[in-house]
């Protein structure tokens, strides 16, 4: 009895056994299967396989927890759906929890750290890979990790950490998916710097032998099409976003292709296809983000008749009202990605209706609340696009409040003539500081020539000599007539080295009141007081007139005038001081100069007349006059006395 009891416990736990043998090996093969599945891209099936493995207490509980989070990662990331990057943010939960005090892998916090990349989390994700990359055991894991930590750190513009990592992978030696990687960081850090054409053929190649790779990324294969549009080729640029609406699955990616696809027509000036573009997001993605963009491209090309019948018959409340649309965006999205393309709508509206001048005080106050760092490319494009054609167009006086409100903004937003355009309407207001703060930004932006002559001039104008003499110093072409014009004003005022007037006039030949100004300068100071006068009579209206206004103007009559008396030329002295007085200038310089001529030629009438007006001038010319004056009632007094004498006058 005893032996047959042995027995059967013998069976009992052989069967027992056998069954926990089974028991794994089924768990086994599930975990193994779901493996296979993720490796050949079949994730619905991986996922199958995963849930099932996932028993507590099976020691691929974890295992199957952490594969979960990878496999609903790889769906979200290739479909663009944040839902399964939430499901595998709470499955690597499960998977942390699970581990407990024991020391957390490499995997969870490379693919934590991917997780958070794909949700644009950036800044976290650069946290995490950087910690990954503390606990990378292997070459291939702090290889993988080092591009992880360059890709984040582009898009957290983070150039030192770039540069930091970045050698780390350029010697290494890499896998066909890590040379894929690389590849399209080498392109993202130099298109991240705006470099677009050194950027293009890293992203063409990868685009050429590595298209499955960008398919499985499609945001990755946006930008590759990005940089081709920005490079402006078209054709080629509509052929790839054409390729992203038609082999990818993230709805986000290929709506903003649509918005290219139509930025592309636009920029052919096809409205009519621009228009279907735009259209499309809007009918089959209505309640997008992108959706209002498109509606706020399609107001401005209201103005063709084709695309206004088309877009009314939609029926959409956004081209009924154009003016109430955009004014709701502006104020529900006025700090989001929309919100500058509502401003930019609100601005063609605005300048369209002749800018009147409540709703401009309006548009100069939204203009006042962007931070033109944060202004995207593709914003940038539209706004410059709008905008453009009616700010060339703008009074000078609304010009100023406009740009005065944001300098910033249109300084890094726009171009040069517009910017030009920008420092005429400052010059016309009197706004000095902010014309010359304009050049130095131009000065800076483009390094070229022709921003240091315009800062330069700026600095003449407002009478800083030794700061545009300085500025000068820096132009490259030493030899160009705008240089040796300038310099050659600058030498009216400071001491300038190496000017040869009569070498200028013959070889850089000016004309218009500059030109007369320069050379009544300079024959006044070589002692050529005829032809000097000459000049003066032959522009006489226009010199008196624009004394106070121009330096090189005014320079030039007073060093006629100074010549004049410095040799006795009194009749020329007293012609100009005249004119001028005519002309309503009377100040000190003027009615010294008058005084003195009328006394010398003995005109004391005239005289006594003119040292009432500078009676309270203090400088040392006016003290001239007035001593010459009394000197002359003197020598009257004391002929007057000797008459009465019976001495007879010299």
């Amino acid at each position: 009895m005893r032996k047959l009891f042995a027995a059967l416990l013998v069976v009992l736990f052989l069967a027992v056994n056998s069954y926990a043998t089974v028991k794994v090996d089924v768990e086994a093969k599930l975990f193994q299967k779901g493996l296979q599945q993720f490796k050949i891209g079949s994730y619905s099936t991986a996922l199958e396989y995963f849930i099932r493995a996932l028993k507590p207490g099976s020691k691929y509980y974890k295992k199957a927890l952490f594969m979960l989070a990878k496999t609903y990662y790889a769906i979200g990331k290739k479909l663009g759906n944040k839902q399964y990057l939430w499901q595998a943010l709470n499955y690597l939960e499960l998977y942390f929890i699970a581990v407990g005090n024991h020391k957390l892998p490499w995997d969870y916090y490379y693919l934590r750290a991917q997780i958070y990349e794909s949700l644009s989390f950036y800044e976290q994700a650069l946290a995490l890979y950087r910690v990954a990359f503390l606990a990378a055991k292997t070459e291939q894991q702090r290889i993988e990790t080092t591009i992880g930590i360059v890709r984040t750190a582009v898009w957290v513009r983070r150039p030192d950490i770039v540069d930091e990592y970045y050698i780390l992978i350029s010697t290494a030696k890499l896998t066909p998916q890590q040379e894929r990687e690389v590849e399209f960081v080498r392109g993202l850090v130099l298109f991240s710097q705006g470099k677009y054409r050194e950027a293009l053929p890293y992203f063409f190649r990868l685009y050429k032998l590595y298209e499955s790779y960008l398919i499985d990324n499609p945001e990755y294969y946006f930008l590759v099409a990005e940089d081709i549009y920005r490079l402006g080729n078209l054709n080629l640029a509509e052929q790839l976003f054409q390729r992203i609406v038609s082999l990818t699955r993230d709805p986000e990616v290929i709506r903003k292709a649509y918005l290219r696809l139509g930025d592309i027509e636009l920029r052919r000036k096809n409205l009519k296809l621009a228009f279907v573009y735009y259209y499309t997001v809007i009918s089959d993605y209505p309640n997008s983000q992108e959706a209002i963009v498109a509606r706020l491209k399609i107001i401005p090309l209201l103005k063709n008749p084709v695309v206004k019948y088309r877009a009314m018959l939609s029926k959409d409340s956004a081209f009924k009202d154009p003016v109430k649309y955009v004014a709701q965006v502006l104020v529900n999205y006025r700090t989001t990605y929309v919100g500058i393309y509502a401003l930019a709508d609100l601005g063609y509206l605005v300048f369209n209706l002749g800018s009147p001048e409540t709703v401009f005080k309006r548009l100069t106050w939204e203009v006042s609340l962007v931070f033109p760092e944060e202004v995207k490319y593709e914003q940038r494009e539209f706004l410059r696009y709008l905008w453009t054609p009616y700010l060339l167009k703008l009074p000078y006086k609304k010009g100023c409040q406009l740009y005065r409100s944001n300098p910033r903004f249109f300084q890094e937003l726009f171009g040069k003539r517009v910017l030009l355009k920008f420092a005429s309407d400052l010059k016309a207001c009197n706004m000095r500081r902010l014309r010359v703060e304009l050049f130095k930004y131009m000065v800076s932006r483009w390094h070229d020539d022709a921003s240091l002559l315009m800062m330069a001039e700026a600095l003449f104008e407002d009478r800083d000599f030794r700061g545009a003499l300085k500025v000068l110093k820096k132009v490259k072409n030493k030899n160009s007539c705008d240089y040796r014009r300038l310099l050659l004003k600058l030498a009216l005022f400071i001491p300038v080295k190496g000017i040869e007037p009569s070498k200028f006039v013959k070889e850089c030949p000016i004309k218009g009141l500059e030109s007369t100004s320069l050379a009544i300068y300079y024959l006044s100071k070589s002692g050529n007081i005829e032809s000097a006068f000459q000049k003066f009579r032959e522009a006489q209206k226009e010199l008196v007139r624009k004394y106070k206004k121009e330096l090189v103007v005014r320079a030039a009559v007073d060093r006629l005038m100074e010549s004049a008396l410095e040799r006795e030329d009194y009749a020329v002295l007293y012609k100009v001081a005249s004119a001028l007085l005519k002309a309503g200038v009377n100040d000190c310089v003027v009615g010294s100069y008058y005084t003195i001529a009328a006394v010398r030629l003995g005109l004391l009438n005239e005289a006594s007349k003119e040292v009432k007006a500078i009676k309270g001038c203090v400088d040392s010319l006016s003290t001239l006059a007035k001593a010459v004056y009394d000197d002359s009632l003197l020598e009257e007094e004391l002929r007057d006395g000797a008459v009465l004498s019976g001495v007879k006058k010299p």
